[in-house]
C-alpha cells in the first residue's frame, strides 16, 4: 500500500510502507523517497479521487488470496441451500398449522409450528431495532453511550437473573448472576479508561458523519444479516418438522442442527467481515489521505468482494468453529437443572469464552491488515501483529474500552432477544413446548439472532477503531496531521507509540 505523507515545511511526498517484520527503534523509520519522479501537487491543488481511483493512493498487493476458503464456503452455502429446500418443503406443507405440528418421521412428535417462526422473526426485528438505535445514539452521544452500556448491562443482567430465579430456570439464572457481578467489578476497574475511549469513539463517529457511506454500508449489512437470520429461523423450524423423532435416536436431526448452526455462524461472520474489510479500507484512506478522496468505499468494497474474499472466508471459518464449541456448551448447560453441573459447565464456558474473545480480537485486527496490506489472512495477521507490538500499540489496545463496550452491547441485545423468546413461551405455552423441552432451543436461537444483528452494525464503529490502531502502528505522523486531538491524547497517555514523531 502506498501512503501519502506531508510534514511541516516539506513538500508532499509518497513513500512505501516499511517491509514486513521491520522493527521500530527509538528513531522514526527511514523511507526511500526516490521511487517517484515528481511529487504530487500542493495541498490546495490536490485533486479528488473518484471511486476506484483511490487505489492510486492506497494500493494493496494484487492477486486473489486464500481461494481454497472461498471454494469451501461456496460448497457450504450450497449444502445449506440443499438442507433449506428439504426443511422448507415440509414447513410449507404445515404452514397452516400455527401452534404445533407433528414431525414427518416414523416416530413423529409435536414440534415447532408457524408460531415458532413468529418468535424468531420478532427476535430479528427487535435485534434490528436495538442495534440500529445503538449506532445512532453512539454517533450522537459517544461518552454517554459508553457509560450507559456499562450500567445498562449490569442492571439488565441483574434483572434477568431475578426473573429466571422466579421462573425456576436456575441454570440460566446462575450464568447471568456471574455476568452481573463480573461487569459490576469491570466498571469499577475500568472507569479511569473512559476518557481515552471517549476520544477514540468520538473520532470514529466524526468520520462516520463526514462519510455517511460508512453508516449506509452498516445498515445494508444489517438488512442482509436480518434476511439471513429469518431464513435461518425458517430452516430451524422446518428441520424439526422434518427430522424430529420421539425416540432417543435423533441422529438425523442432531446432524442437521449441527450443520445448520455452523453454516449460520460461518455465513454470518462472512457478512460481518466483508463489511469490516470494506469499512477498514475507507478508514485507512481517510487516515492517510484525510479528505482528498471521494467515495473511497467503492474501491474498498471491490477488493473485499474479490481479492480479499478468500481471506475473509478463512478467518470467518476459524471464528465459526470456536462459536460452535460455545454453542454446544450452552446447550449442555440449558439442558441440565443440576446446579453443580451447571456451575462446572459455566466455568468451562468462561474459559472458552476468554479464548474466543482473544481469538476474535486478534482476527479483527488481522482483517484490518487484510484491508490495508491486501495480503492473505495469515501473512497479514503476522504483519499486523508485528507492527502493533513493535510500536507498543498492543498495550494501548488493551486499555481501550470500546471493544469491551461493543461486546457488552452485543450480549445485551442477544439477552433481550432471548428473554423475549422465553417470555413468549411462558405466556403463550404453545403445544410444542408443554414439557419445556424446546425452551433451550428457542432461547438460544433468539440469542444468536439478536447478538448477530448487533455484531453486524457494531462493525461500523469497531472497524474504525481497529483500523486507526493498525494505521497508527504503520505511520503515527499521519494521525498528527489528520486527527491532532486524538494524536495529543495518545502522546499524553502512550508516549512510546508516537516516539520520534
Amino acid at each position: 500500500m502506498e501512503q501519502y505523507s506531508k510534514k511541516e515545511g516539506e513538500n508532499p511526498t509518497y513513500y512505501p510502507p516499511p517491509p514486513q517484520a521491520q522493527g521500530y527503534s527509538n528513531t522514526p523509520p527511514t523511507y526511500n523517497y526516490n521511487n517517484y519522479a515528481t511529487p504530487p501537487p500542493p495541498p490546495d491543488q490536490q485533486p479528488y479521487y473518484h471511486g476506484e481511483q483511490v487505489e492510486k493512493a492506497v494500493r494493496p498487493s494484487s492477486g486473489w488470496k486464500d481461494i481454497w476458503a472461498t471454494i469451501l464456503w461456496l460448497l457450504n452455502l450450497g449444502a445449506f441451500i440443499g438442507v433449506s429446500v428439504l426443511a422448507l418443503r415440509t414447513y410449507h406443507q404445515n404452514s397452516s398449522s400455527f401452534g404445533s405440528v407433528n414431525s414427518s418421521t416414523q416416530y413423529s412428535g409435536t414440534v415447532f409450528g408457524t408460531g415458532a417462526f413468529q418468535i424468531f422473526g420478532l427476535a430479528a426485528v427487535v435485534g434490528f431495532g436495538l442495534s440500529f438505535l445503538y449506532l445512532l445514539l453512539a454517533n450522537a452521544f459517544p461518552r454517554i453511550m459508553i457509560i450507559v452500556t456499562f450500567i445498562g448491562s449490569i442492571i439488565v443482567y441483574f434483572g434477568v437473573t431475578i426473573y429466571y430465579f422466579t421462573q425456576h430456570y436456575y441454570s440460566a439464572a446462575i450464568v447471568f448472576l456471574i455476568f452481573s457481578c463480573l461487569y459490576l467489578l469491570a466498571f469499577w476497574w475500568w472507569r479511569s479508561r473512559i476518557p481515552f475511549a471517549t476520544v477514540m469513539l468520538d473520532t470514529v463517529c466524526q468520520i462516520c458523519r463526514k462519510h455517511p457511506s460508512s453508516i449506509v454500508a452498516g445498515v445494508i449489512s444489517l438488512i442482509i444479516q436480518t434476511a439471513f437470520s429469518i431464513w435461518f429461523s425458517l430452516v430451524i423450524v422446518g428441520a424439526y418438522q422434518t427430522w424430529y423423532s420421539t425416540t432417543s435416536n435423533n441422529a438425523r436431526l442432531n446432524l442437521a442442527m449441527v450443520f445448520i448452526v455452523f453454516s449460520y455462524y460461518w455465513t454470518s461472520q462472512v457478512i460481518s467481515y466483508v463489511t469490516h474489510v470494506t469499512l477498514s479500507g475507507l478508514y485507512a484512506t481517510v487516515y492517510f489521505l484525510n479528505d482528498t478522496v471521494r467515495h473511497p468505499i467503492l474501491g474498498s468494497f471491490k477488493r473485499a468482494m474479490t481479492t480479499s474474499f478468500g481471506s475473509i472466508c478463512f478467518g470467518s471459518l476459524l471464528i465459526a468453529i470456536v462459536n460452535m464449541i460455545r454453542y454446544f456448551l450452552q446447550i449442555l448447560q440449558n439442558n441440565t437443572d443440576n446446579p453443580i453441573l451447571s456451575f462446572l459447565v459455566c466455568i468451562v464456558q468462561c474459559i472458552v469464552g476468554c479464548f474466543q474473545g482473544i481469538f476474535e480480537w486478534f482476527t479483527h485486527y488481522a482483517f484490518s491488515g487484510v484491508a490495508i496490506f491486501g495480503e492473505a489472512f495469515i501473512p497479514s495477521a503476522r504483519r499486523t501483529w508485528n507492527l502493533m507490538k513493535d510500536r507498543g500499540i498492543d498495550a494501548m489496545i488493551n486499555d481501550s474500552l470500546i471493544g469491551n463496550v461493543l461486546f457488552m452491547g452485543g450480549l445485551l441485545v442477544g439477552v433481550l432477544s432471548s428473554l423475549l423468546g422465553f417470555i413468549y413461551l411462558k405466556a403463550a405455552q404453545p403445544a410444542f413446548n408443554q414439557e419445556g423441552g424446546m425452551t433451550p432451543v428457542v432461547v438460544m436461537v433468539c440469542f444468536l439472532i439478536g447478538s448477530s444483528m448487533f455484531s453486524t452494525i457494531a462493525t461500523v464503529i469497531s472497524s474504525g477503531v481497529a483500523t486507526t490502531f493498525v494505521c497508527l502502528a504503520e505511520d503515527p505522523d499521519a494521525l498528527r496531521r489528520t486527527r491532532p486531538a486524538l494524536f495529543e491524547k495518545i502522546r499524553e497517555t502512550y508516549p512510546r507509540v508516537v516516539q520520534g514523531v
